[in-house]
């Protein structure tokens, strides 16, 4: 009996759940259309077959053989029919039925419409189809199927808003109006609303252009600072056949990337071909195998991944952007559903793509290398990494405040027990080496690309060697560069680290409520008129029309509406029963309601973030 692949059977049902299954939305209000269409044919032929009945049966100038063939006549001809024909033998029907034939007209417009879109969603997928597997072929028909991909669907999605829109508002009149006998004005207004808001959404997301800077936080090294470093990357572009980088960036994160993109550097934007070194990274590496690293960076730039990048990453952006937009419209989510979907198929071809880009450059490195010093490389920078992000993550972790968290001393001083470790070969086997650009390929899979194969103790043994030469001597002021990035970064880390504590704490001393109320101070709102006020604080909410404060502990949910053209924000209280138990905030009587609800969900988010933290803290 054959071995069932239980991996590709989760990963498959994985995206069958997440991209597949909600994809199908996009026909949801369609087929409800189409049914709901003829349900409503149906209902109103059936009224007025009953009301022909009744008026043949009291004729009293005809025969019974004359009623019996009128009756088979109107059974046989709905009404729906002869309102919709244009045919002069149904001319005395349908002008005798006069305005009820517009009601049968919306029923057969509303019919024909979500076919419509139905053929519209299911031309859409086989044209998202088409494109996602076209992807996989070559990086030149990716590109071109994405553009066609792109620009078809976009303009289908919209389609689909515009006319699920149409149809939502329609079908909000005639379902109350069917099966309750009366309408409503305000569902059908807030529908139609919803409806043009999103469709004006849609339509601006697809005109817009998405900001595409790409900041990184770095120093650029001008050749003066640095002519061997400089020499040593034109030296590795010779030997590879292709041009060298316009800028070398050197930065502290856990990376090397070379990119063709703007790069946006303390305030200045670089054009042309750029190379980022980590200082860190090159404190770690001897020069042979730091040249390794960035051979295989200039292997990008020979290999077109960089140029490749560089076309798609706006189309990428905008794509984004519009998902979001889709997202956020409500009422658009099928269609964002829809697209995430082809959005999903086309990353698979992406990571494809990268994960081969990865493994070419590696070849081209070990060409002018060596394959042993890729792999020594690629086992340092992923342990860096790793070790890296296991401090910061305990440190962030902890429930104290730091006086200071030294991330880099922290990392240099215990990264030598760290390789000594078990833990590093377990986050070797998994470790995937940063990069905002590729999906680089597991550790494995690249020593073995180069023809290299390290064992554990190996690999214990390339981590504990000191270093003998980096380049990072070869960098004038790199210690200052390193401190002033450090510097800032540490600080950031402290500030997310500090706004973090006052979200978790649920304050039992004197010091913690002072750090609580320092991102969550005391606020009052004032009214429009005198003697009515909100206030607020990390623990509770009071209006001066209550009783007393409700503590943020006791409310169970909160939401928003509008009673007699006032808006409300409504609270539903434990613990007072079922009625005493709702409280309101009418907005539309403080000055700046839209401060006074920003400021509620803040405080009663940090105060959920705090109840949970606390229950996750008992549960482990």
């Amino acid at each position: 009996m054959p071995a069932i692949p239980m991996a590709s059977t989760r990963k498959s049902l994985g995206i069958v759940q997440s991209y597949v299954l909600p994809a199908l939305l996009l026909f949801a209000l369609p087929v409800f259309g189409l049914w709901f269409s003829g349900y409503a044919s149906g209902h109103f032929d059936a009224e007025v077959l009953e009301v022909i009945e009744k008026q043949i049966a009291r004729d009293p100038e005809m025969t019974a053989e004359d009623r019996q063939e009128a009756m088979d006549f109107y059974r046989a001809v709905p009404a729906s029919v002869a309102c919709q024909s244009q045919g002069e033998e149904l001319a005395s029907y349908r002008n005798g039925l006069g305005e009820a034939c517009s009601d049968a007209k919306q029923f057969g417009w509303a019919y024909l419409a979500s076919w419509a879109l139905l053929a519209l969603g299911l031309a859409s997928t086989v044209i998202a189809l088409l494109c996602g597997l076209a992807a996989f072929i070559s990086r030149p028909i990716q590109y071109g199927s994405f553009v066609v991909g792109w620009l078809v669907l976009r303009i289908n999605s919209a389609l689909q808003v515009v006319g699920q829109g149409v149809l939502m508002v329609w079908l909000s009149y005639w379902l109350t109006a069917i099966w309750t006998n009366r309408y409503y004005p305000k569902l059908i207004g807030m529908v139609g609303i919803l409806a043009a808001i999103a469709i004006f959404l849609v339509v601006v997301a697809i005109f817009s252009r998405p900001p595409r800077d790409f900041d990184v936080e770095a120093e650029e090294v001008p050749e003066a600072r640095a002519p061997e470093l400089w020499a040593c990357v034109r030296r590795l572009c010779e030997r590879l056949q292709t041009t060298p980088p316009d800028h070398i960036l050197a930065g502290i994160d856990t990376n090397f990337f070379v990119t063709e993109s703007d790069v946006r550097v303390d305030g200045r934007v670089l054009s042309g071909r750029t190379l980022f070194v980590s200082l860190s990274l090159l404190r770690l590496l001897e020069r042979s195998e730091a040249e390794a690293v960035l051979a295989h960076e200039m292997g990008h730039l020979l290999g077109g991944d960089t140029g490749h990048s560089k076309r798609l990453a706006p189309m990428l952006s905008h794509f984004g952007h519009y998902l979001q937009t889709l997202y956020e419209g409500g009422v658009t989510r099928p269609v964002f559903y829809f697209m995430a979907a082809y959005r999903g198929l086309f990353e698979l071809s992406l990571g494809r793509g990268r994960r081969a880009s990865e493994l070419a450059a590696d070849r081209l490195a070990a060409g002018v290398t060596s394959g042993q010093d890729i792999a020594r490389s690629l086992v340092k920078v992923g342990a860096y990494s790793s070790f890296r992000d296991r401090v910061e993550a305990k440190l962030f972790a902890q429930n104290e405040q730091h006086q200071s968290v030294a991330i880099s001393q922290r990392v240099a001083l215990g990264f030598s027990e760290y390789a000594q470790s078990e833990v590093v070969h377990d986050d070797l086997q998994v470790a995937v080496t940063p990069h905002p650009f590729d999906s680089h390929p597991p550790l494995g899979v690249r020593m073995q690309n180069v023809g290299v194969q390290l064992k554990p103790a190996d690999m214990a043994q390339v981590l504990l060697e000191p270093v003998q030469s980096s380049w990072v001597e070869a960098v004038e002021d790199a210690e200052a560069i390193e401190a002033r990035l450090w510097g800032a970064y540490e600080a950031r880390f402290s500030e997310a680290h500090d706004l973090a504590l006052a979200c978790r704490y649920e304050p039992s001393t004197d010091a913690e409520r002072e750090h609580v109320e320092k991102f969550f101070p005391a606020l009052v709102f004032e009214g429009k008129e005198a003697g009515y006020e909100v206030r607020m604080d990390y623990a509770q909410v009071s209006c001066s029309e209550w009783e007393h404060p409700i503590e943020f502990e006791r409310i169970a949910n909160a939401s928003t509406s509008e009673r007699l053209f006032k808006k409300y924000l409504d609270l539903e209280v434990t613990g007072e029963g079922r009625f005493l138990g709702k409280h309101s905030i009418c907005l539309s009587k403080v000055q700046d309601a839209d401060a006074v609800l920003g400021a509620f969900q803040r405080y009663l988010g940090r105060h959920r973030i705090a109840k949970d933290h606390r229950l996750s803290s008992q549960a482990a």
